[in-house]
């Protein structure tokens, strides 16, 4: 129960909170609350997914690993669509999509994917996190525009490709919320090299680190523990068996969400053993590959 107020309710009403627009009713909260607690009840913070492995930059020390993909690929939308729908039809509610890369808006089919999605009971809102190195033309724009809740975060490090301002005045056109997150440094992933610490090290660092509560990442018809364990068991460095949720495995709906509330709440995380974040090393953020 402790794992699963930490790792799904509290994120739950943080993210209803301080994510959606506008004033909230004591029935919206109260009925959002009934949805995290009743028998069988799964409700997502946040549902990541990768779109794309290709991205506009190089950065050596990227967390996801985009760099080590040698032949980077966009996932077919359709895919993405019946992936997402086949969770959304056994989850209650998710309070916020974020649709990621590599970079989103070097993603061909993206506005397909926001149409599908657009008018969703259960999404409440609708995130995008861009480089700013690919300012989206009119038209995407415009869709982005028309959803009832929407939010762009720019991830500005300071690459001279960015081009924060000109994007941020695109979305202003459009009256787009866009924020803009300047980074100096990063906490350094470190390699991809297994680390061998005990499950013990894992679970301390895995319930101690942000994503064990708002990156959980889906990414081909599964859902992983975090953005950088897609990308590991996509690389085939890691076997992502423990650190994932096969959305895609034939089940009831009583059993679906009884194995994803279980996915949801794992002691720890075998990323963890792919990763230093915990030792928070600081190195200059988005250095660029040559």
């Amino acid at each position: 129960m402790a794992s699963y107020y930490r790792r799904v309710f509290r994120p739950s009403i943080r993210e209803y909170l301080h994510v959606i627009p506008g004033k909230k009713s004591v029935f919206g909260l109260a009925k959002l609350v009934w949805n995290l607690v009743k028998p069988n009840a799964v409700t997502y913070p946040v549902i990541v997914c990768v779109l794309t492995t290709k991205c506009s930059l190089k950065c050596a020390h990227c967390n996801n690993l985009m760099p080590c993909f040698d032949k980077p690929y966009h996932i077919p939308a359709d895919q993405v669509i019946s992936d997402i729908r086949t969770l959304l039809s056994h989850t209650d509610y998710c309070i916020k999509l974020e649709l990621l890369g590599g970079e989103p808006f070097v993603y061909p089919e993206l506005g397909k994917v926001i149409d599908a999605f657009k008018d969703h009971p259960k999404v409440m809102c609708i995130a995008f996190t861009t480089n700013a190195t690919v300012i989206p033309d009119e038209a995407l724009l415009d869709q982005i525009a028309a959803l009832k809740c929407k939010k762009i975060v720019i991830s500005d490090y300071g690459v001279p490709t960015q081009k924060p301002d000109e994007f941020m005045a695109a979305c202003k056109a459009k009256g787009i919320p866009c924020s803009h997150t300047v980074s100096e440094y990063w906490a350094d992933p470190g390699n991809t090299e297994c680390r061998g610490k005990g499950k013990a090290q894992l679970a301390m660092e895995y319930n101690q680190c942000y994503s064990s509560r708002y990156c959980r990442t889906m990414l081909n018809g599964k859902i992983y523990t975090c953005a950088r364990a897609s990308s590991l068991a996509d690389l085939g460095l890691m076997d992502g068996e423990h650190d994932s949720f096969d959305i895609r495995k034939p089940r009831t709906d009583k059993e679906f969400r009884k194995e994803l509330r279980k996915f949801l709440t794992i002691d720890y995380a075998d990323a963890c053993n792919y990763c230093d974040h915990a030792k928070r090393i600081r190195i200059p953020a988005g250095e660029q590959l040559q």
